[in-house]
């Protein structure tokens, strides 16, 4: 047998002995009561603290992650895209001080880095019309890269030649140089036009992805409660769409 718990005297009143202020001016001290807790009592309300989440909460939360993974993913992968181009671009003008046509490119990457870092902010944020911008950006980095190697073609087959000074001297030199250089032009041309390609496949076929994001993040907004939305939206840094950076939409949590 357990010995019986003994019994808890819940206002056991102390006394202290009055101020000497208090009892010089003739006026009662209130009596210092303490209250132990009371076994068995419920405590629940006292034990969760503020503003936490309840279990029930935190696994709506965990759910939305898991079913927005498709969009977290392109949101990573246009910002891996936007940091490279913007490594190009910076590469592109430092080495091309002196060249319009590698500033126009580098001008012209940057540009394509800013927009695909600020779509990958939208897809964090789940905006509906981030997949639009970035598809559309693909295609203009197509187009970029497509004239950039269009005038290398160019340039090749029209442009003057490094072994002009050996072609000039004629002779049995200039007739080897030549034979030379036509193969330098055809194989500079054929490079560019095999970038061409390349380019029309991986632009096309990431503005194809980043298009087909915006049927996800439509169901997705339907699909998960606004508070958790605005809730992953706080947590990755993104302001709600429509609204400033500096005035955050108030997360209402429902209880």
């Amino acid at each position: 047998m357990h010995p019986a718990p003994s019994k808890v005297n819940v206002s056991r009143t102390a006394r202290p002995p009055a101020p000497a202020a208090g009892r010089a001016a003739g006026h009662p001290t209130a009596p210092a009561t303490a209250t132990a807790p009371v076994p068995g009592a419920d405590t629940t309300a006292t034990d969760q603290a503020p503003g936490a989440f309840t279990p029930a909460q935190l696994q709506a939360i965990s759910h939305a992650r898991r079913q927005g993974r498709k969009i977290t993913r392109a949101a990573g992968i246009a910002a891996v895209s936007g940091w490279t181009m913007a490594f190009f671009a910076f590469i592109t003008i430092l080495t091309g001080l002196f060249s319009i046509v590698s500033l126009l490119l580098g001008a012209g990457l940057a540009v394509v880095a800013y927009v695909e870092l600020r779509g990958s902010r939208g897809l964090r944020g789940f905006d509906d019309t981030a997949p639009f911008k970035l598809g559309l950006n693909q295609i203009a980095l197509g187009v970029l890269v497509t004239l950039y190697c269009s005038w290398g073609i160019w340039h090749a087959l029209t442009g003057p030649s490094p072994y002009d000074s050996y072609l000039t001297a004629g002779g049995e030199t200039a007739r080897l140089v030549e034979s030379i250089d036509q193969m330098n032009r055809a194989f500079t041309s054929a490079f560019y036009a095999i970038l061409i390609g390349v380019s029309v496949i991986a632009q096309g076929c990431t503005a194809l992805y980043y298009f087909t994001r915006r049927r996800h993040i439509i169901a997705y907004l339907e699909k998960t409660p606004e508070w958790v939305i605005e809730i992953l939206r706080t947590v990755a840094g993104v302001s709600t769409p429509g609204t400033s950076a500096e005035r955050p939409a108030t997360i209402r949590v429902p209880r």
